[in-house]
């Protein structure tokens, strides 16, 4: 049986948003300025179609602006009906439909499905985790400054405040393409198939990327839960990720830079530690391609 790919059921939902989350805005802003009104529908249009055409298109940039805008129809939603009660049928429909957007937004898959986007010829990409130290608090609170950023300007200029809305966009808008810039830096970490192994590319724990030929490669797996990080011949790219880590044995040594603040030093591994966001699905793409058995 075909499992269905979870970009195409995203996309089928996103498409939908105008007939949930669309409605509890229109609805809260009923009553209010006509010019409101009009500039909340080209900004929820603006941001719907830019969404929709990163989903269509499938790149790794298209992954981070998708996943820095589809949970913000959460807050956006709540944002409306503090400012204007929305009726409970039409408020409750609008926040399963956000919240559904955002976990699917969010799937580890849909990432996958995103980046393998730009893979040509027999490559497959798989993301890597996000690393705990900044999984665990600085994305958050770089994501919340990002929306806060990027949607305080143009608020204060359709309310009318020009003095708080010119400085607000001249700096809240530079500050959110930073921040996206920072984020998107995650999107850019991935091991890498192709017919002669895999790469492993992860510019946060490594100066370049490395090759893991098919033929140095003796074993592939879940990685021991007393594994030695400090012994001699084995690297681990894992970041402390949250989640399975796996294990690459190899015959030989490869070459690996790891990135550290003073002069990089060349280190020989044997041994590689590193932690996919799809450890099984990476599993079953090596015994496909008879990297392992």
């Amino acid at each position: 049986m075909k499992v269905v790919n979870p970009l195409t059921i995203l996309l089928g939902v996103w498409a939908a948003m105008p007939f949930s989350l669309g409605a509890a805005i229109d609805s809260a802003l009923t009553e209010d300025a006509a010019q409101r009104q009009v500039w909340a529908s080209i900004a929820f249009w603006i941001v719907w179609g830019f969404v929709l055409g990163c989903l269509i298109l499938k790149r790794p940039w298209g992954l981070t602006m998708m996943r820095v805008l589809a949970p913000a129809m959460l807050p956006a939603l709540f944002a409306a009906h503090l400012y204007s009660r929305i009726s409970t049928g039409i408020f409750v429909v609008a926040l399963v439909h956000a919240a559904a957007v955002s976990l699917l937004a969010l799937l580890p898959e849909t990432g996958n499905v995103m980046v393998d986007g730009i893979s040509y010829g027999d490559e497959k990409r798989f993301l890597l985790r996000i690393p705990s130290a900044i999984l665990v608090g600085p994305l958050a609170l770089v994501w919340g400054i990002v929306i806060l950023s990027a949607s305080s300007g143009p608020i204060f200029i359709v309310s009318d405040n020009w003095r708080l809305g010119v400085p607000a966009l001249a700096i809240g808008w530079p500050i959110a393409v930073f921040g996206c810039r920072a984020m998107h830096q995650l999107a850019r970490r991935w091991i890498v198939f192709v017919p002669n192994g895999f790469v492993i590319h992860d510019h946060l724990a490594t100066r370049e990327p490395f090759l893991l030929r098919r033929q140095d490669i003796i074993s592939l797996g879940p990685a021991p839960a007393d594994a030695d990080i400090n012994a001699e011949g084995v690297v681990d790219v894992s970041q402390f990720a949250l989640g399975p880590v796996l294990q690459v044995t190899l015959h030989g040594e490869v070459e690996v830079v790891p990135r550290s603040r003073g002069v990089s030093e060349v280190k020989w591994a044997k041994i590689i530690l590193f932690s996919p966001t799809r450890p099984g699905a990476v599993l079953q793409e090596a015994r496909l391609r008879r990297l392992v058995r």
